[in-house]
């Protein structure tokens, strides 16, 4: 395939039904490339270019940040986020992406993020720095 509109009657054919406009942002989102050549197809880049390397990913987290307030504190070996209604997903999504080794995983609400931390001591300390360096608000411990 080397359109996005060939993309969407394909899947079509297979049940799937989504726009142009979908397919688009899926692809940004995915950090894919089109090729060079006559056939211009889609790639996945090598680590170290576009979305999908790992400043890409960290970038993508700034702009989220730049555009959603978020505010984190510390739980028992976790690190609680709050945010707008509706934004969670998106920003736990953002840092699963950039897969800082204090994170183990997130969970998302509609405005809450539980993250998972490493069973490091600092664990907490580097991935609230990690955040504060983006944007985010990192509330003072007591």
């Amino acid at each position: 395939m080397a359109t996005q509109e060939e993309l969407v009657e394909r899947l079509a054919r297979v049940g799937i039904l989504t726009t142009q406009a979908t397919v688009s942002r899926d692809i940004a989102e995915l950090g894919l490339l089109r090729g060079t050549g006559p056939e211009g197809h889609y790639v996945k880049p090598e680590d170290g270019l576009g979305a999908a390397s790992t400043a890409g990913r960290e970038d993508r987290l700034r702009r989220l940040l730049r555009d959603l307030p978020l505010t984190v504190r510390r739980g028992q070996g976790i690190a609680v986020l709050t945010t707008t209604p509706g934004s969670a997903n998106s920003l736990a999504s953002a840092i699963d992406a950039v897969a800082w080794p204090e994170v183990i995983g997130t969970v998302a609400g509609d405005d809450t993020i539980f993250v998972a931390l490493a069973l490091q001591p600092r664990a907490y300390g580097g991935f609230a720095q990690r955040l504060a360096r983006l944007g985010a608000y990192v509330q003072p411990e007591d």
